[in-house]
């Protein structure tokens, strides 16, 4: 009779708790309460049943000695400042798939007091971690201990998988991508939900092939002005076999570049960069472009479409005369709205853009000098600018052409000016020269008169002399 009073007694003297399940992602910080009845019990300890077999992670006994686990010694602890509260909740950082499993809290003072928890580590996984473009991958949700009856739903880059994206299911926990793709990169989410409780993982699935473009894209050009299509591999990897084939806007199929179009040298750039360049784009240079190569004997391929702008003026530009410029591009299927902005410099040569009209066609009523210089066409899509064209206004060589020759007007007409005033002095300086030696002939009356003898006989002999060759003409008539 009195065994069955102690035991009934120790019985009565130990209270415990249903078992609560804590659910953490694998690698993060995972907190299992236990909250005692005393804020000073004599001890306080946490053991990670495994089967039969008890392993101590955390012990604090009454005299203040701590105890930790070797498994777990720098990872788990409670922390002291809670003490006093009689919280002894066990904190375990970078939490693994080994670190799940039942947890108990014991606590003893005047009773003993246990607490149990489970703690259940989800982890996303990936079979091969990093497969090519093209390849097969499994997806596993993992969950350890695996919880009965718990449902399992997938979202990727945080949204419900579509159909298209979900592959084959093999079993609630995994998934099947038959042939990877740009569309299945991104951060995989498993969540898992319980009777009460939710728990999810997040990982992200890379791809190595081409990482850019991840898909069917298109690239705008300026005609005149230079453009990059791009085809970037994985970093660090070696494709074989690499090159570019174009399909021109009509055609059927695509053939090899023209020379002027052969992508630079890989020497130059690095192995995984295989992009083309084109230094100067031309009218008939829009259409789709295909970068091609292999990868651990994969055949990989982008395709790209380059689409061409330019500004065409539908009057010639004359000073004072209406001008209207179009923006066309070679497909516009993308584009939602235009923009006319003019570009100015000052005398620092700071660039000030003005916006200006908001429609595809400009029109100046009357081209003046402050229209003249560079005015550019954006072109924008739902998700902002997708490129601009520029066009130069040559109003400006005429109208300093018009200063030119308003210039080389006043010049000749201040030249002639100076001549006009030459030709005055020489005269006026003959008239003085003229009267200056009249005044010093009539201070000799006699040499006057003989002056004016000879000057009149001459004269005479002159006009006897025409006289004598009008006759001899009529004559010989």
């Amino acid at each position: 009779m009195m065994l069955f009073f102690i035991l009934l007694g120790t019985a009565l003297s130990v209270t415990g708790a249903g078992c609560d399940e804590v659910v953490v992602e694998a690698g993060s910080l995972a907190v299992l309460p236990c909250v005692t009845g005393s804020p000073t019990p004599l001890s306080v300890q946490w053991v990670k049943t495994n089967g039969r077999k008890q392993n101590t992670v955390w012990r604090i006994e009454q005299n203040g000695l701590e105890f930790r686990g070797v498994e777990r010694a720098h990872r788990a602890w409670c922390p002291h400042g809670e003490f006093r509260k009689g919280i002894f909740n066990l904190h375990i950082e970078r939490v693994t798939a080994g670190d799940g499993g039942e947890y108990i809290c014991t606590s003893t003072r005047t009773r003993t007091e246990v607490q149990k928890h489970t703690l259940r580590v989800i982890q996303v996984s990936f079979a091969p971690p990093a497969p090519v473009e093209g390849s097969s991958v499994k997806v596993t949700c993992n969950v350890t201990p695996w919880p009965q009856e718990a449902t399992v739903s997938w979202k990727l880059n945080g949204s419900p998988l579509s159909p298209q994206q979900a592959g084959s299911t093999t079993n609630i926990k995994e998934r099947q991508i038959k042939s990877m793709s740009p569309r299945e990169m991104g951060d995989w989410t498993c969540t898992i939900g319980l009777s009460k409780k939710e728990g999810e993982a997040t990982q992200y699935l890379s791809m190595r092939g081409i990482s850019r473009p991840r898909e069917m894209t298109k690239v705008y050009g300026a005609v005149g002005s230079s453009v990059v299509l791009p085809c970037m591999y994985t970093e660090g990897l070696t494709p074989q076999n690499t090159g570019w084939q174009r399909k021109l806007s009509g055609a059927e199929s695509f053939k090899a570049l023209p020379p002027t179009l052969q992508p630079a040298s890989p020497s130059s750039r690095p192995q995984w960069d295989r992009s083309l360049r084109v230094e100067r784009v031309a009218v008939g240079d829009d259409g789709t472009y295909r970068c091609f190569g292999e990868v651990e004997g994969r055949r990989l391929q982008r395709q790209m479409l380059l689409v061409t702008a330019q500004v065409r003026s539908t009057s010639p530009v004359k000073p004072n005369a209406p001008v209207t410029l179009a923006c066309e591009l070679s497909d516009d299927t993308q584009v939602t709205g235009y923009e006319w902005v003019q570009v100015t410099y000052d005398s620092n040569g700071t660039r000030r853009v003005t916006p200006k009209h908001q429609t595809k066609t400009l029109t100046i009523p009357k081209m003046t000098e402050e229209h003249s210089g560079e005015w550019a066409c954006r072109y924008r899509g739902k998700e902002g600018i997708l490129g601009n064209v520029t066009y130069h206004f040559q109003v400006m060589s005429h109208l300093e052409g018009d200063k030119v020759e308003r210039s080389s007007g006043k010049v000749a007409m201040i030249i002639g000016l100076c001549f006009l005033i030459m030709v005055l002095l020489v005269i006026v300086l003959q008239v003085y020269k003229n009267r200056r030696r009249r005044k010093m002939i009539l201070q000799y009356p006699a040499l006057e008169t003989i002056v004016h003898t000879t000057s009149n006989a001459r004269e005479g002999r002159e006009r006897e002399r025409m006289r004598e060759k009008a006759q001899a003409h009529q004559t010989h008539i």
